[in-house]
Order: C-alpha cells, then structure tokens, then sequence
C-alpha cells in the first residue's frame, strides 16, 4: 500500500479518512498486543506445546513453548494492524520483533531443539542474504537511473519501426517499457521515468471527445505495467525476495534467480498484453496521432545524444550481473570450476557487480566514477528493514508452531479443499488484502501460514506460496493500493472511479489468470508446483 499525499493529491474528505485510521491504528495495534498477553492461553496453543515438547528429546517447558506463541500471535497482530492503517512509518513496524522477541525471552524449537530468540539471533534476519541482493539491485538501479540508462531504454522501444503511428501502439509499447525496466528497476522509479514520457504525448494528442479516455488508459497502463513488471525477476518486488528467502529458509524450494524467470518472465509477456486489452475495454478511444507525437519522441530520443561513458560502464555493468544471474546454474558442469564457483550465486554476483560501480571511473582526472556513495540515495532502505521484520517474523512464527496452529485453525474452519480450489481462494485474499496493504508486509506475513498450511492439507507448498506472492503485486483498484498508482492517481487525469472501473476487472482478469497460468504452465510444463 503507498500513501497518498494529502497535497493537492486526494480531496480532503479522503485526508481526513487517513487520519482517522491512522489515529484507530495507533491505539488499536498495542491494544490487540495486551489483550493477546493478557488472555488466558487458548487450548490450541498448549496443544502444540505438548507436541513439540513430545516430539523432543530436549525436555522442553510447555509453559515456555506456549507463551512464545501468544507473544509472536500478539506481535503479528501489533504490526499487522500498523501495517494496515500505517499507524507509524512501515519500516519502523518492521523494526519490533528485533525488540519484543528478545524482550519476552521467546523460546522456539528447531530440529528438536530449544532455541532462544534472543537479539543474535533475531537481528541476523536485518542482514538477511536477500537483503544484500536487493541493496545491490537498488545500487544497480540507481546507476541506471543517474546516467538515464533506463530513460534510453524506453524511448528506444518507442521509437521502433512506426509504433508512434497508432496510439494502441503506443499504449502497449509504453506498458512493455514499463513492465521491462521495473524488473530491474524499483516500480515507483519506473513510473516516475514513464510519467512524463506519457503526459508528453498525451500533450500532442488531439482535442477530441475520446482524449480523456485514452488518457486514463495511457497513464494506467504506466502504473498497471509497472506492477506488473516487478514480477518477472526477483528483484522486480519485495514480495518476491520475501517468498523465496522463506521457501529456502523452510526448505520447500530453492530457487535461483534463472528459475524464477523461467515463469516470471512469461507471466510478465502474457500479462501486459491482458492488461492492454482490459484497459481498451474500459476506456474506448478513438484518438488519432499527427507527425507531432512522432516527432516529441524523435526530439526526446535525440536530445539524450549519443551514449555517454557513464551509461556504457553501467549498461556493462547491469548486463554482467544478468548474464551471471541466468547462468549460475550451469556453472557447476564446468570441469574442476563448478565446486570452486559453487559460493558465488545470485546474492554475491549481485554485490560484486555494484561494487564494481563504484570503482568503474567515467572521469579520472576528476575521480568521478559511475557510483559514489551519494548515489545511495537510490536505496530504499525502508523496503530493507522491511525485509529484515518480515523475516524475523516469519522465523518466529515457524519456531514458535505458531504459523502450524493458524494452518490448523484454517483446516478446522473450512476443511481439505481441492488444491487448485484452495489457490483460487488464497490468491483473490492476497489480492484484495494487498489493495489495503502493503505487499511486503503482506507476503512476510502469509508466506509461513501458507507453509504450514499446505503441509497440514497435504498439499504442495510452493503451489500456494508462488501464485500468493504474485497476487500481491495485482493490486489495481485503488490509489492507495501501491506506489505507481499513487502517483498516476497524483497527475489529476485519473479518479478513483477510474482506477476503480479499470482495476476491478483487471483484478478479476488477474485472479484467473495467475490460477490458469500456474495450473496449466508452472506446474505441466516447468513441473515446479504440484497440484
């Protein structure tokens, strides 16, 4: 979820709405947190307790096992009601397992094993693996964007062949551009690149009755692309860093980042052109481009002038990394260099090659190189911490049985149903809850119930989890649903009755889509999901 500035950005009824919830979060997420630690023990949690302390040669206090799961219910309940109503800053939420677990003295079982989540052992989820990959990704993304390397890229597929000839071209180039650079590049970022583009042609085009519409679908298909984008590597989204580190982590799946584009890639080649065809249905225009929009694109193409030394070394640098990304797989059939190069994956060629920027000089003499660390600015170091909470809280939920009661609360409430029954139902949830929330938030959150859940059906985990994680980038219905839609929802050519008519049908599209597309793909033909 992004939150809209209230600055001549959404009307005052709307700002007074935010407040509200903000101040009801404020008070209500501590609230939940007492009343949790307060009540008395639920049955389901003793039970556990018992199961574990069984199962375990250690000698394990039910008393202990059971009160860390009424500190971690409590503590996902505190972030998950801050997260919603944004009660205090995102990343700040993230920051209290690293107090609370410690502070409770929370105890967890691991392989058998007492294991105390103390501040060691807690705080090691801030500097997570993934974490180190997304900082790299943000640093190789920021380079591209301080040399306008991304800029380049786009108006290069907008000047191809005659695409500035037809505007339903143009829509689709400019959504491909889009939904292209944010798998490499942070979603908000590419929006923000595409804007002007997108409000520079829709300048040129002509004063008709059908303008006002191809307008909401130019600048929605910006957002909707970009969205949609994020989910063709793992770098593209949080969500999907979060997924995979917790797959590894529990050991249902390892993925490496070639096998996540394996299908992200061709979710994301389908995906953009269903999106294309939702918002010519909602918004039928008729428009008509003269030689000016032509001409704009020519102009904006031509006065990037020739590639400069600092987009050279950083178009080197990004397409080292993604060379080394795809094949780090195949690495280990090199004779006598497989074992050796086994510890370089995608974590460690991602750092490498950012901190090759900062050492690649554009100028020497002036000791200006492609990165200097004021180029930090580009790292989203809120996502980071978000990262960190949402790990941390996630291992705490496992360790404690806390994600195996829920699981099993789930399973009493509504029974086995068919698997591919259980994704549809899982994927519309995430789709709506990340319409309020954010998608960070909301995969660290359902990933380990997802987990659990499918081992208490039986079921195939990474079969729920990865059409979950996707489902938490389809959030198009409201401005406040994601960072893209904020900001087209910010150019006043779009209303929320807009976003509202093109989202919900795009959700609807999504939902099917995500549900067919790992049925009849992922799981038939790549065979990395059961059903």
């Amino acid at each position: 979820m992004a939150r809209v500035s209230a600055e001549g950005r959404i009307s005052e009824h709307e700002a007074s709405w935010e407040r509200a919830r903000s101040r009801i979060g404020f008070f209500a997420g501590p609230l939940l947190f007492l009343l949790v630690l307060l009540l008395p023990t639920p049955e389901a949690f003793l039970r556990e307790a018992e199961a574990q302390a069984a199962a375990s040669p250690a000698g394990l206090e039910i008393a202990s096992l059971a009160f860390g799961m009424k500190v971690t219910l409590a503590l996902l309940l505190l972030m998950v009601t801050w997260w919603v109503t944004e009660a205090v800053p995102l990343p700040v939420t993230a920051l209290l397992p690293g107090i609370f677990l410690p502070l409770f003295q929370v105890i967890g079982v691991q392989e058998g094993q007492p294991v105390e989540l103390n501040s060691r052992a807690v705080l090691a989820h801030y500097a997570h693996p993934v974490i180190f990959l997304f900082l790299s990704g943000f640093l190789i993304a920021g380079a591209m964007q301080k040399w306008g390397l991304d800029r380049r890229i786009a108006l290069w597929i907008l000047t191809r062949g005659n695409i500035a000839a037809s505007p339903g071209k143009v829509l689709l180039s400019l959504m491909g551009a889009s939904a292209f650079i944010s798998m490499w590049v942070s979603n908000t970022a590419t929006t923000a690149m595409m804007l002007p583009i997108g409000l520079g042609i829709l300048s040129r085009v002509s004063d008709t009755r059908a303008s006002p519409n191809y307008a909401r679908a130019l600048l929605l298909g910006i957002a909707y692309a970009a969205s949609i984008g994020g989910v063709g590597t793992i770098i593209g989204t949080p969500p999907n860093g979060i997924a995979v580190s917790i797959l590894r982590q529990q050991n249902v799946a390892r993925l490496d980042f070639l096998e996540w584009m394996t299908f992200g890639l061709p979710f994301v080649l389908l995906a953009v052109p269903l999106a294309w065809v939702v918002l010519r249905v909602t918004f039928p225009f008729d428009v008509t481009f003269d030689a000016g929009v032509r001409a704009l694109l020519r102009e904006e193409r031509a006065a990037l002038g020739p590639l400069g030394r600092g987009e050279k070394l950083t178009l080197v640098g990004f397409l080292l990394a993604v060379v080394l990304w795809t094949t780090n797989p195949f690495w280990s059939f090199l004779p006598g260099l497989g074992r050796r190069l086994a510890w370089f994956d995608e974590h460690l060629v991602a750092l490498s090659v950012a901190i090759l920027l900062f050492l690649l000089p554009v100028d020497w003499k002036r000791r200006q190189f492609v990165l200097r660390w004021e180029d930090s600015r580009y790292v989203d170091w809120g996502t980071l911490l978000l990262f960190g909470g949402g790990l941390a809280l996630s291992d705490a939920m496992f360790k404690t049985g806390l994600a195996r009661v829920l699981a099993s609360a789930f399973v009493a409430l509504f029974g086995k149903p068919n698997p591919l029954l259980l994704v549809f139902m899982v994927v519309i949830f995430m789709e709506l809850l990340t319409e309020v929330t954010s998608n960070t938030a909301v995969t660290a959150m359902m990933v380990p119930i997802l987990i659990s859940m499918a081992s208490g059906l039986g079921a195939d985990a990474a079969s729920l989890v990865l059409p979950a994680t996707i489902a938490a980038s389809m959030a198009f219905m409201l401005p406040v649903a994601t960072p893209p839609n904020a900001l087209v929802y910010a150019t006043r050519r779009v209303t929320i009755a807009d976003m509202l008519r093109a989202g919900v049908f795009l959700d609807l599209v999504a939902w099917l889509y995500i549900v067919a597309f790992f049925y009849g793909y992922v799981a038939s033909v790549l065979g990395l999901v059961r059903f």
